[in-house]
């Protein structure tokens, strides 16, 4: 198993290309830790993270515990939106693990309240939200607070979605 390299990442231009490191990483040709590593570098954290988030969908148990904390200690650093975008992505294909949950929820309404976040990042983190608080009322009724609040201004992404976690909610 090779490690992967900013050589690598920085080649990708096109779906095309993402899909076959993917597969790869999947085949298990490189690494899917020098995969994570490569989120902290600037010029090519989109790029991993975008490759990252495919690469969980297909295979969710890829992903540790360890790992998951980390993802969850860029987002409170601050990463680009797209690699932010990707990392809630990610959530949507996992079980967040007991120990983050607490964490991941407090990001996750935070993201949602932040006026500056990009309207996919805030659909990914309503998601999560969502899966985080299905077995708590008072977690519910907040999320469900925020949504009716953030509607009115918002667009039909968010609404659509919104919407939806609305019907499951009430």
């Amino acid at each position: 198993m090779k490690l992967l390299q900013n050589s690598d990442l920085a080649k990708i231009k096109f779906n095309e290309e993402k899909l076959k490191l993917q597969e790869a990483i999947l085949e298990g040709k490189y690494s899917f830790d020098s995969l994570i590593n490569h989120l902290t570098i600037p010029k090519i954290q989109d790029k991993a993270a975008w490759v990252m988030s495919g690469v969980v969908e297909h295979r969710p148990k890829i992903l540790t515990e360890n790992e998951i904390g980390y993802l969850l200690k860029l987002l409170e650093d601050g990463i680009s939106g797209v690699a932010e975008r990707n990392i809630w992505r990610t959530f949507q294909f996992i079980d967040i693990p007991r120990v983050h949950e607490e964490r991941c929820l407090h990001l996750a309404f935070e993201t949602l309240e932040n006026k500056k976040s990009a309207i996919a990042v805030e659909v990914f983190a309503m998601t999560t939200a969502f899966e985080l608080s299905k077995n708590n009322e008072d977690l519910k009724h907040l999320l469900k607070e925020i949504l009716l609040f953030k509607m009115g201004n918002s667009s039909k992404g968010f609404q659509s979605r919104a919407g939806k976690i609305l019907k499951r909610i009430s």
